[in-house]
C-alpha cells in the first residue's frame, strides 16, 4: 500500500509535536518560574502578579502556534514534503494529483484541523479507517499521506473503507475520554466531597428504588434514616471526624446540606438546605 497508515501518522505527529513544543517551553518556563518565585500559594499573588502571569501565558500559546503553523506548512510545502517527524517515518503529503503541496494549501491544512480538535480528535481517527487513509483535514485540503517512494504520476488507487469499525472506534474513544474525565474529577475532589457524593448518589438510588428504612441504614461512613419528607443520610467526614448532613427531599430530586455543630456545607461541595 502506498498510503500511511494512522499509527505511523500518529508516531510522526508526536515527534513533530515535541520538536516545536520544546523550544517554546525552554523560553517561557523560566520566566513563569521568575515570576512565581517566592510565591506558596494563590492568594498571596497580586493583580498585577496575576497580569503578567496571564500575558505571559498567553504569549506562550500565540508564539506556540505561530511556530507550529510555519513549521509544518514550510516543511510539508517543501521540497521534501515533510516534518521531520514525517522524514523519519518514511511518509510524505501531496496533492490529489501527486504533486507538491504549496505553501498556501499547507496553511489550509494545518488550521484545518482545528476541526478535528473541536470534535474531540475524530476527524485525526478518519485517518485508520477512510478511503485512502485520509483524515479531515486531508479531505479539506485535498491531500493524501503517502510514503516517501511514492513518484508524481504514479496511481491513487481507491482502497476500502471501514465505516462500521470507524464508528466503533468513536464510540470507544469517547467513553474513553468521558471515563478519563470523570476519574480527573474524583481525582480532584477531597476525601469530604467524596464522601459527601457517594452518600448523595446513594440516597438518590433510595429514592429512586423508592425503599422503606424502617431502621437506620449504615453503609461505611453514612447513615441513612427515612422520613416522611424524603431520605437524610449523617456522614462522618473523613478529614475531621465532624458530621454533616445531606437531605433529598421527596419531590425537589435535589440534594441539600446541613451542616452539624463543627461541620461547614462548603466542604461538601452541596448547597445548604433552605429552612
Amino acid at each position: 500500500m502506498i498510503y500511511s497508515g494512522f499509527w505511523r501518522r500518529f508516531v510522526a505527529f508526536i515527534i513533530d509535536m515535541l520538536i516545536v513544543s520544546i523550544p517554546t517551553a525552554l523560553l517561557f518556563i523560566p520566566v513563569l518560574g521568575t515570576q512565581l518565585a517566592g510565591v506558596e500559594t494563590p492568594d498571596q499573588l497580586s493583580q498585577m502578579q496575576l497580569g503578567f502571569l496571564g500575558l505571559t501565558f498567553i504569549s506562550w500559546q500565540f508564539f506556540s502556534l505561530l511556530i507550529t503553523w510555519l513549521y509544518f506548512a514550510i516543511l510539508e510545502s517543501g521540497a521534501k514534503q515533510a516534518t521531520w517527524g514525517k522524514r523519519l517515518l518514511g511518509i510524505k503529503v501531496i496533492t490529489t494529483t501527486g504533486e507538491r503541496m504549496s505553501f498556501g494549501r499547507a496553511t489550509g491544512r494545518f488550521f484545518s484541523k482545528s476541526l478535528s480538535y473541536a470534535i474531540v480528535w475524530i476527524g485525526f481517527i478518519m485517518a485508520g479507517f477512510t478511503s485512502r487513509k485520509r483524515a479531515l483535514h486531508d479531505m479539506i485540503a485535498g491531500t493524501y499521506v503517502v510514503k516517501k517512494s511514492f513518484e508524481p504520476g504514479q496511481e491513487l488507487p481507491e482502497t476500502k473503507s471501514r465505516k462500521f469499525l470507524f464508528v466503533i472506534a468513536c464510540v470507544l474513544w469517547v467513553l474513553f475520554l468521558l471515563g478519563i474525565t470523570a476519574l480527573s474529577n474524583i481525582m480532584a475532589m477531597s476525601p469530604t466531597q467524596q464522601a459527601a457524593q457517594l452518600a448523595a448518589q446513594r440516597l438518590v438510588n433510595l429514592t429512586n428504588q423508592r425503599m422503606a428504612l424502617k431502621e437506620p441504614l449504615r453503609l461505611e461512613t453514612s447513615t441513612f434514616y427515612q422520613t416522611a419528607d424524603g431520605y437524610r443520610a449523617v456522614v462522618v467526614d473523613p478529614q475531621t471526624d465532624n458530621k454533616f448532613t445531606l437531605f433529598l427531599q421527596n419531590s425537589s430530586g435535589q440534594v441539600c446540606c446541613q451542616a452539624f455543630p463543627f461541620g461547614d456545607c462548603q466542604d461538601t461541595g452541596f448547597e445548604p438546605c433552605e429552612n
